[in-house]
Parts: structure tokens; C-alpha cells; sequence
């Protein structure tokens, strides 16, 4: 068990637990279990209980998801470094395909409602950032759109994929694919 030292501690331990249990399979039972923390110490760092604690946790996937997936495409860099930078963000930020999709885990069941906007707004950032750098080298609107669509429904199938058979590295052979498909001349 890892030893909690720190609210930021916590918060890492608490996105494990959703990540494999789900939002709607993690009970107060598991979470005290997992953290090593008595529930009456729970309620204290989360007054809101589990829906606060799985804010707490969406705050900080967000955060490092825009640090490592988004902030690489808004760089002066080249497309190739650019798209290169992302995958390798998309393969920390997965622990190379071993942390289940967190857009699945806050997508369904009953935290659907409470982060549909967030979740959404998050997809469509990402799509728009990747048409936008798909456009920058000469590519038309529909194309671009569908590229970038292609691009992150592989990803995400792929985390899927690998959550299903637990074989890691078909996300790892995914994110390769990726690189290697995507040069200017294949995108025209």
C-alpha cells in the first residue's frame, strides 16, 4: 500500500481506485481500504464524499492531460514533433496503456451527468487542436476534421481494447501506428 503522506498523495491514490474500479464501483469501503484511510479521515480531506473526491480527481487528470497531450500541439514546433509529443504524452499520461481510459471511467454510468460538459469540452479541444495543427500544413477543413477523429478514436479504442485483454502492447503498437501514418505527404 502506498503510504499517504500528502493530499496530492491522496489524489493520485484516489485516480488508481477510479480508474479500476469505476466511479459506480468504488465504494466507501475500497476507497478507505485502498488509501489506508478511515472514512471519518476521507470525509475530512472530502466533506462532499465520493463525488467530491472524484472532482478532485477529474481536476487533476485534466491538468495533466492538457500538460502532457494538449500543451504539445500548441507548440512552434514542427507537425512531426508536434504529433511525436503528443503520443508520447498520450503513452505517460496512459502509463503506457496500463491506466485505463479516464474518458470511459467518468463517461458512463452515474458521473455521465456530472461531467458530460467537462468531458465533452475536453474531446472537442482535443479534436480542434489537432484539426488546427492538420490545417497549419495545408489540409482541408473535412479532411483535417476526420484525421483528427481517426487519431483520437484509435487512441481511445485502443486503451479500451487493452483494458479488455489486458494486452499492453497493442496501445503501445497503436501509438506507433499513429506516428508512422501521419506525415504530410499521408495526410493529403
Amino acid at each position: 500500500m502506498v503510504k499517504i503522506v500528502s493530499y496530492r498523495d491522496l489524489v493520485d491514490k484516489l485516480i488508481d481506485i477510479f480508474c479500476e474500479f469505476g466511479y459506480d464501483g468504488t465504494s466507501l469501503t475500497i476507497l478507505s481500504q485502498k488509501t489506508g484511510l478511515g472514512r471519518a479521515s476521507l470525509y475530512y480531506h472530502f466533506p462532499g464524499g465520493k463525488e467530491e473526491m472524484a472532482n478532485a480527481v477529474y481536476e487533476k487528470i485534466s491538468r495533466d492531460f492538457t500538460k502532457l497531450v494538449l500543451a504539445p500541439l500548441a507548440t512552434d514546433l514542427n507537425f512531426q514533433t508536434k504529433i511525436k509529443n503528443m503520443l508520447e504524452g498520450i503513452n505517460l499520461f496512459y502509463n503506457n496503456g496500463k491506466r485505463s481510459c479516464l474518458i470511459d471511467v467518468f463517461a458512463i454510468g452515474s458521473t455521465k451527468d456530472i461531467f458530460h460538459t467537462q468531458i465533452k469540452n475536453a474531446a472537442m479541444y482535443w479534436k480542434d487542436s489537432l484539426i488546427k495543427i492538420i490545417e497549419d500544413e495545408g489540409i482541408d477543413n473535412a479532411r483535417a476534421v476526420a484525421i483528427s477523429e481517426d487519431i483520437i478514436i484509435s487512441i481511445e479504442g485502443a486503451l479500451i481494447f487493452t483494458r479488455a485483454t489486458g494486452d499492453y502492447s497493442s496501445f503501445n503498437r497503436t501509438l506507433e501506428k499513429i506516428l508512422n501514418m501521419i506525415s504530410v505527404n499521408t495526410l493529403r
